[in-house]
């Protein structure tokens, strides 16, 4: 995704109480791809659901509360 995306992403999901972030940080992976990393408290299921409108894929990291939303 691009960061304005990530931005945006994260933006809903704040609005939609599904995160209440610790730390964020948006990793550039690639010229112009960017993933978003969120460490706190987030909902995964309401996340899964809030996800369904968008091609992205999350993976967690339970032990360290980490949340990776990427494309």
């Amino acid at each position: 995704m691009k960061r304005h995306e990530a931005v945006a992403l994260l933006k809903e999901l704040g609005a939609e109480h599904l995160i209440q972030p610790s730390l964020v940080l948006i990793e550039q992976r690639k010229p112009d791809s960017y993933q978003l990393c969120v460490k706190g408290y987030y909902d995964r299921t309401g996340i899964e659901l809030f996800l369904k409108k968008y091609p992205l894929a999350i993976e967690e990291h339970s032990t360290k509360g980490l949340c990776i939303f990427k494309l």
